[in-house]
């Protein structure tokens, strides 16, 4: 019978444990990867439902009562030939819209009372109606 046969170990191996720095770099790599998961799921849920061509209506109410509306073009592309419609009134023309850019625009006089709002750009392709 030899030396380890009897699953017998000197007592200096028992009490040995693991040190806990050991570990640590990965841990601190697995937290790195963690934060850049928690910023990357942030930052898609906050762009993803505002992508694209959108449409805001601002009124304020005082004094002086205003409305205006906000057109902001959330995409990596530019958007060209940028038109505007009040109801069924004047279309008017923006020109082109770079990307992640915004514009305000505010009604003629004659169509404060507007109740639909219709962009198109890129000659009709993209088209976004917003109800009052």
């Amino acid at each position: 019978m030899g030396r380890w046969d009897d699953d017998r170990r000197p007592r200096r191996y028992d009490d040995r444990r693991p040190r806990k720095n050991r570990n640590l770099p990965k841990l601190i790599k697995k937290i790195i990867y963690l934060g850049f998961i928690i910023v990357a799921v942030v930052v898609l849920a906050v762009f993803i439902p505002r992508a694209g061509l959108n449409i805001e209506v601002i009124h304020r109410t005082g004094d002086i009562e205003t409305i205006s509306t906000k057109i902001s073009n959330n995409n990596f592309y530019p958007l060209q030939n940028v038109t505007i419609q009040f109801d069924n009134g004047k279309v008017q023309g923006i020109g082109d819209l770079g990307p992640f850019a915004t514009i305000m625009i505010s009604p003629e006089t004659q169509n404060i009372d507007f109740e639909r709002i219709t962009v198109k750009a890129n000659n009709g392709q993209i088209e976004s109606i917003k109800n009052r």
